[in-house]
């Protein structure tokens, strides 16, 4: 597979990379490229603009080094001489390592959010609004929460950077309460039943919709203190 780079040099891809396919994000599919790196390219057929990463998006993103970050190494493009938006990229390999969000240990989750809440800001200050928040688009690797996928992210220039910053923030909370009830709904449905307890409700006291930093981490850190994992909490309301 030929491609080209942002400076137009060919970029060759082995066409036996195909064979290791990671996983699929909405458009798009991710095989892996080497021990370090994975190969992401969008689905054929696809030609909705809104599904592929812009180049403006990834050049501000690059200026944003940050762990809870996709690390993205290059972005590829099938005509030189059209480089709006990508038609594959080439990314770091993350490692999945809690499949169950709720028995990820406290102070991983807190550390995680309040960093996270840290890179809003940095993000945002680029006007970026971010979008398609969900499970599938982030990875949970041995020390960090990793926001992946950053394809349908977006700028909102007319809004101020503030404004975005709380969007994206109540966005992101929003986020973990949908993971929180996905989990509650897939592996802890008999407790929930058994002590008639809801996933709705259980999620908005772990994560408030809010667009305050603050707030935020106020609450989930009172939330979790003394449990060693977040399971712990939803297991202290017991009958």
């Amino acid at each position: 597979m030929k491609y080209y780079d942002e400076n137009g040099k060919e970029v060759i891809i082995p066409d036996n990379v195909l064979e290791k396919e990671v996983r699929r994000e909405g458009f798009a599919t991710v095989y892996r490229y080497n021990d370090d790196l994975c190969f992401k390219r969008y689905d054929s057929g696809i030609t909705l603009n809104d599904n592929f990463l812009k180049t403006s998006i990834y050049e501000d993103l690059k200026n944003i080094k940050h762990f809870n970050l996709v690390d993205i190494k290059k972005l590829l493009y099938e005509d030189k001489t059209y480089q709006y938006m990508a038609d594959a990229y080439i990314l770091s390999y993350y490692e999945e390592i809690y499949n169950d969000f709720l028995e990820i240990p406290s102070e991983y989750l807190l550390y995680n959010m309040e960093k996270m809440l840290e890179l809003i800001k940095k993000i945002s200050a680029y006007k970026i609004r971010l979008h398609d928040l969900k499970r599938d688009n982030i990875i949970l690797t041995e020390n960090n929460i990793v926001l992946i996928n950053p394809d349908r992210w977006y700028y909102k220039f007319k809004d101020s950077e503030k404004e975005i910053e709380r969007l994206n923030i109540n966005n992101i909370m929003a986020m973990f309460g949908g993971i929180t009830k996905e989990s509650l709904k897939a592996n802890h449905l008999d407790f929930l039943i058994e002590n008639n307890l809801y996933d709705y409700v259980i999620s908005s006291k772990l994560f408030p919709l809010t667009g305050s930093k603050d707030r935020a981490m106020k609450v989930l850190s009172k939330r979790l203190d003394g449990y060693k994992k977040p399971i712990d909490y939803v297991y202290s309301m017991k009958k």
